[in-house]
């Protein structure tokens, strides 16, 4: 019972941790942008009045730089023409896409911070789990288990590794072309790791049986951070402590 209640809190840390490293992703993704990438033009949205409740139609227009100095050299023609007509258009900035070095930075952060969440989350309450089975042990109360760790990390990442395995299933036929997307989007925390599995692949019957191979080695994370927490906590080591130095 013991094991399941701090399996359960392991789960709703990681659920947490998925939720949270998606809108992490968002935030360092709309940082990135306008740091790495140029605005290539907008999306243009004609409405009947000001109200923009009633749309009429929509298009693209793309910046013309010939001169090369960064700004348009060109006129947005058919905005100024719907303008005449009574019409309101409403414009959405377009960016170029995150590449090269801009993309690496943007890949590295995400993971590192994603990484932070996933140590603290996976292994915190386990870590304390883990200190007070040792005054348990110590009593005989009850009797040590150096894997209790990597079983409540197990069995707590059990809804990413159903996850998994319904992934599989679809692939195998029950849904081939389900967005890989989606399954990055619902595995935020691993973002960036499960991005370059998945190399561009957009649907999840282009995996290759490697590339479903590492996302399941994946899931070990969690179960393996967890059994070292324990084992931490069980013989009172906190790192804070040794790397931190504070003079009294």
């Amino acid at each position: 019972m013991s094991l399941l209640k701090h399996s359960f809190k392991v789960a709703s840390s990681m659920i947490v941790a998925a939720v949270v490293g998606f809108f992490l992703c968002l935030s360092i993704n709309t940082i990135c942008l306008p740091l790495f990438t140029e605005v290539t033009g907008y999306d243009a949205f004609v409405y009947t009045d000001s109200t923009c409740e009633k749309e009429v139609t929509k298009y693209v227009y793309e910046y013309v730089d010939d001169d090369g100095d960064g700004k348009p050299d060109d006129k947005d023609t058919k905005k100024e023409e719907y303008e005449d007509k009574g019409y309101y258009v409403v414009t959405q900035k377009n960016r170029s896409q995150l590449k090269g070095v801009g993309k690496a930075v943007f890949l590295i952060s995400t993971q590192v911070v994603n990484a932070i969440m996933v140590i603290a989350f996976a292994s915190g309450s386990v870590y304390k789990q883990g200190f007070k089975d040792k005054n348990l042990v110590k009593i005989n109360h009850i009797k040590y288990d150096a894997l209790k760790g990597f079983k409540i990390g197990l069995i707590g990442n059990a809804p990413f590794i159903l996850l998994f395995i319904a992934a599989c299933v679809m692939a195998l036929g029950v849904l081939p072309q389900f967005p890989t997307g989606w399954y990055i989007a619902l595995n935020s925390h691993y973002y960036s790791i499960v991005l370059l599995i998945t190399n561009g692949a957009t649907t999840l019957s282009e995996l290759s049986v490697w590339q479903f191979v590492l996302l399941g080695l994946l899931q070990l994370i969690v179960p393996v951070i967890s059994g070292i927490g324990y084992i931490m906590g069980f013989k009172d080591i906190n790192l804070e402590e040794k790397i931190v130095y504070e003079k009294r």
